[in-house]
C-alpha cells in the first residue's frame, strides 16, 4: 500500500507535557487514539472542536508540527501487543488501558474516541463521559496523519483498513478549486500548505466581504452606478480609484462615466464611509486576490507531480 509521503520519514520531536488540573478539566479533553500497535492518551483544547465551523477548520491546524503541538500533546504511549483484548464489549477495558486513561483524566472532563463502540464501553465501564462525532473524526484524522511526529515511539504503520477518510474540512478546500477526485495516498507537506494557504484567502474574504459589499452600496447610492454584479475584486478597485487612482490597477473594467463619478464624488464618500479603513481593505483584498491566484497554480503543479510520482511506484 503506498503511504502518504508528508508522514514516511518522522523528524525528531518530542510532544509537549501539560498538565491538566480541575480548573482547567473543562478547557481542556482528554483522547484515547490507537495506534497500530497500543494506544496513546493525549490532550487537547476542547475549543479545537468546539469553534465556530469546526469541521471546517480543525484540519488547519495539522498544517505543521509546530502549529500541531499548540493544540494536541501526547501524554501517554503504551504498546498493547493485542488490542482487541484491551477493550471490548464482553470484558470492557483491561487494566493497563484503564490506569493509563484514569491517570490522566479529572473529575468532569471528557474524553474523544474514534470508535463508536469505544464511546459505549468506556462510558459504561469507567463512567467518563465520550465524545465522538464528525469533528472529532477530523482531529482523529489530523492525529493519524501527525502519527510519526506525536507518537515517535510507535514505529509500525496503520494498515490500508485503519486509515481514515481525508479530512473533510480539506476535501472541502480541494474541491473548491476544482480537485475533486484528489487521492488521499497523494497527499503531501507542499499541497496541504497550498490548501491551507488558500483556506486563509477564503476565510479573509468571507471576513472582509461585509464592508465591500457596504462600499458597493455606497456608491451605488452616492454616484449612481449599478453594482450588484460587482465582485469584490472590482469593489475594491473602485474604492483605490475613488481616493487613489493612481494606484488602481486596469484588471477590471469601468466604463469612463464611471471612472469619472467615482473620481469627482471623493469627497462624498468621506461623509459615508471611513477612508482609511476601507482603503485598508481594499489593498489586502487585491493583495489575496493575486497571492490566491499563485497559489492555485502551485497547488495544481504540486498535485501533477503527485500524481505522476502515485502513478510510477
Amino acid at each position: 500500500m503506498k503511504r502518504p509521503r508528508w508522514c514516511a520519514v518522522p523528524p525528531p520531536a518530542t510532544a509537549q507535557q501539560r498538565p491538566t488540573t480541575r480548573r482547567t478539566a473543562d478547557k481542556v479533553m482528554l483522547l484515547l487514539f490507537e495506534t497500530p500497535s497500543g494506544f496513546a492518551v493525549f490532550n487537547f483544547f476542547a475549543t479545537l472542536i468546539e469553534q465556530p465551523n469546526a469541521l471546517e477548520k480543525i484540519w488547519t491546524n495539522f498544517t505543521k508540527i509546530e502549529k500541531v503541538k499548540k493544540v494536541v500533546w501526547l501524554r501517554q504511549f503504551q504498546i498493547i501487543e493485542d488490542s482487541s483484548s484491551a477493550i471490548n464489549q464482553s470484558t470492557g477495558v483491561n487494566g493497563v488501558l484503564t490506569e493509563m486513561i484514569m491517570k490522566y483524566h479529572c473529575p468532569g472532563q471528557k474524553m474523544a474516541v474514534g470508535e463508536l463502540g469505544y464511546k459505549k464501553i468506556i462510558e459504561e465501564r469507567l463512567k467518563i463521559a465520550r465524545v465522538y462525532d464528525t469533528t472529532v473524526m477530523e482531529l482523529m484524522w489530523g492525529i493519524q496523519n501527525r502519527m510519526r511526529q506525536l507518537v515517535p515511539r510507535e514505529k509500525a504503520y496503520l494498515h490500508e483498513s485503519q486509515l481514515l477518510p481525508m479530512s473533510q474540512g480539506l476535501q472541502n478546500v480541494l474541491s473548491r478549486y476544482d480537485f475533486n477526485y484528489f487521492n488521499p495516498d497523494m497527499l503531501n507537506e507542499r499541497i496541504l500548505i497550498m490548501a491551507y494557504a488558500l483556506f486563509e484567502c477564503d476565510s479573509f474574504e468571507n471576513e472582509k466581504s461585509g464592508d465591500l459589499h457596504h462600499a458597493a452600496s455606497v456608491i451605488k447610492d452616492v454616484s449612481g452606478i449599478d453594482t450588484d454584479a460587482w465582485d469584490l475584486l472590482k469593489i475594491a478597485t473602485a474604492v483605490k480609484r475613488i481616493w487613489c487612482p493612481k494606484e488602481a490597477s486596469n484588471s477590471c473594467e469601468f466604463s469612463e462615466h464611471e471612472v469619472k463619478r467615482l473620481v469627482n464624488d471623493a469627497d462624498k464618500y468621506e461623509v459615508k464611509l471611513d477612508k482609511d479603513a476601507c482603503l485598508k481593505v481594499s489593498r489586502q483584498m487585491i493583495t489575496v486576490f493575486h497571492f490566491r491566484n499563485d497559489k492555485k497554480i502551485l497547488l495544481k503543479k504540486y498535485i501533477a507531480q503527485a500524481l505522476d510520482a502515485y502513478e510510477a511506484e
